[in-house]
């Protein structure tokens, strides 16, 4: 039988893999999240090496001192891991000033040292240092990538159920849509867009279903931790394939009141990134779809003809020229350009409907607030597993 030890890391691992890595009891930053990182930060300091390679030196002196800044590197994580009491090559089993030292110095000094503009490129490379660290650490600590593949799964769980919603608000959408569609000063617009400019725009749109996703998350959160009785709890848990759920709880009175401890502020912060992200890959799903959809009925009204006039060019550089159907079909960056504006602005809708409208509440977001609310009683489970060992 699996100890309770075991168990109890396991679930551990689990709550990394729902998105919820903050469950954890005792979540610590240098053992937890910057171990983790560790693989990225080794990746960022090899890829800085090749910065040897530069017209201060040629031939085989640059192979040198590549080979020299490699030592240095090596050197380095040997001299932490001596100061760490840890054997000479060992992978850190916890991150702390030294580790971090290493990585954000270590390649500014090769840098210093080999590129023309000596410490002015070091301290670049530093800041850049720090800055990926931070960006690693945020998508680890929060666990961001188990959050999008959950949302992912389940988008493609809900495909029928996104479907139904997409058709319930598709008369209003298209009405609204389908004006803009064929408005010749959209068209002029996308014609001019600076490809950054446009990504901007885009960007901008679905940040703002973000946000609107967002500014309900926080009074959600506290609600789905709460719980009427144990009973309620292992009926949760035995939804899930979650490793507690097979720890010997014998004296435990499953009609008593759950005593688990408060959610903390970074538990809620995390809950409410993972609600907010799982919603919204279903949101960016409804944009996507329509996108395609203002794609394909381009290219059939909207003609090669017409384009030149409302963007008032004379001539057209196509991505693509083919034939159907004995007419010529003519796929342009303005195509493009103005479908993936409506594509960004039913995301915007979508989110904002899944917001007001009770319907769509029910039906998006029940799913999502049923995944939470089981990490949720997982994690109520191993603080109680953990309380009696």
């Amino acid at each position: 039988m699996e100890s309770p030890e075991a168990l109890i890391e396991r679930t551990n691992r689990w709550f990394i893999r729902r998105g919820l890595p903050h469950a954890i009891d005792g979540y610590s930053s240098t053992e937890d999240v910057l171990t983790r990182t560790w693989p990225f930060q080794l990746f960022v300091m090899f890829v800085e090496l090749f910065t040897a390679f530069n017209d201060r030196v040629s031939g085989w002196a640059q192979f040198a001192v590549f080979i020299a800044g490699l030592g240095v590197l090596i050197g380095g994580f040997v001299a932490v891991n001596l100061v760490r009491r840890r054997p000479p090559l060992a992978l850190p089993d916890d991150i702390g000033a030294w580790e971090v030292a290493v990585y954000l110095f270590g390649p500014a000094v090769l840098v210093t040292v080999v590129a023309d503009n000596g410490w002015q490129e070091g301290l670049t490379v530093t800041a850049l240092n720090a800055a990926l660290l931070l960006i690693a650490y945020a998508i680890t600590s929060y666990g961001l990538v188990p959050a999008l593949r959950v949302g992912a799964v389940q988008a493609a769980q809900q495909v029928g159920t996104i479907t139904a919603l997409f058709a319930r608000g598709l008369p209003i959408m298209l009405l609204i849509t389908a004006f803009v569609f064929l408005n010749a000063e959209v068209w002029q617009v996308a014609h001019d867009f600076v490809p950054a400019y446009f990504v901007i725009v885009i960007l901008l749109l679905v940040g703002l279903a973000a946000l609107f996703l967002g500014l309900q998350v926080p009074g959600e959160v506290g609600a789905l931790a709460r719980f009427g009785d144990w009973n309620e709890v292992f009926a949760l848990v035995g939804q899930t394939s979650a490793p507690i759920d097979h720890f010997p709880f014998d004296d435990l009175d499953r009609t008593t009141p759950v005593d688990a401890p408060p959610l903390t502020r970074t538990e809620v912060v995390n809950a409410g990134l993972l609600l907010m992200i799982s919603q919204l890959v279903q949101a960016v799903l409804v944009g996507l779809v329509s996108a395609v959809f203002y794609v394909g009925f381009g290219l059939l009204a909207v003609r090669e003809t017409t384009i030149l006039q409302w963007t008032t060019t004379d001539e057209l550089d196509p991505i693509v020229r083919f034939d159907f159907l004995g007419g010529e079909m003519v796929l342009t960056w303005e195509h493009l350009a103005v479908a993936a504006f409506i594509g960004a602005f039913a995301t915007l809708q979508f989110a904002v409907s899944s917001i007001n409208d009770a319907a769509y509440r029910e039906q998006f977001r029940g799913d999502t607030e049923n995944d939470v609310r089981e990490v949720f009683a997982a994690r109520a489970l191993t603080r109680r597993a953990i309380a009696t060992r």
